[in-house]
């Protein structure tokens, strides 16, 4: 299984620098192969499983209603608003000081990138990170730039179970998870290697 994923980051990224920094991202894997655990859905009856790399998105991810914070406003969406590219899912939290230094470096790169990449943050922290907590953030950020969070999330975080941050998922223009990594792999460098190497056709439906 370990090899199986490193060969589908390596896949992903080609430049000398990603190689290096896979040694980095090893210990990460293992996250993914949590047990599942029971969905907040209506039925109680779901379950959400854990996404592995290589695998595509489940078929009831784009239907998906989650709460949305831009610039102040706030919005039920569904996940289907992001689909037909490319796109990094970025957890976070209010806590994390990596997290929110990095944001400086994605909107950047959705200026860069934005018409082939969504980039989406992740904010499962609904008990702590609040709208006001997220909202009143002394890095005003979030309030006077274009850069989208989920908050109160509780699917993706079943999705993509972690206990580190910041956390990145790379999704791919067919839906599949191309990796998961760390800060050290958000870069230009990194995001034009990835949108090269993955494009809509797919051998493997």
């Amino acid at each position: 299984m370990m090899k199986t994923i490193l060969y589908n980051l390596h896949k992903a990224f080609k430049s000398k620098r990603a190689r290096a920094t896979l040694l980095c991202l090893v210990s990460m894997f293992s996250l993914s192969a949590q047990t599942p655990r029971k969905d907040s859905g209506a039925n109680g009856s779901n379950t959400v499983e854990p996404v592995l790399v290589g695998n595509k998105l489940p078929q009831d991810f784009w239907s998906r209603k989650v709460k949305i914070y831009n610039q102040g406003d706030t919005a039920f969406v569904e996940l289907s608003k992001y689909k037909g590219k490319s796109f990094i899912l970025d957890f976070w939290s209010t806590t994390c000081r990596a997290c929110i230094a990095a944001f400086p470096d994605l909107v950047e790169l959705k200026k860069q990138f934005g018409k082939e990449l969504n980039i989406l943050l992740v904010n499962s922290y609904g008990e702590k990170d609040t709208y006001q907590r997220i909202h009143n953030m002394p890095n005003d950020i979030l309030r006077t730039n274009d850069l989208t969070s989920i908050y109160a999330d509780d699917y993706l975080i079943k999705l993509f179970p972690h206990d580190v941050y910041p956390f990145y998922v790379w999704v791919d223009a067919n839906e599949r998870i191309a990796a998961i990594t760390l800060k050290r792999l958000i870069g230009r460098v990194s995001v034009n290697s990835f949108l090269k190497n993955y494009y809509r056709y797919d051998t493997n439906n």
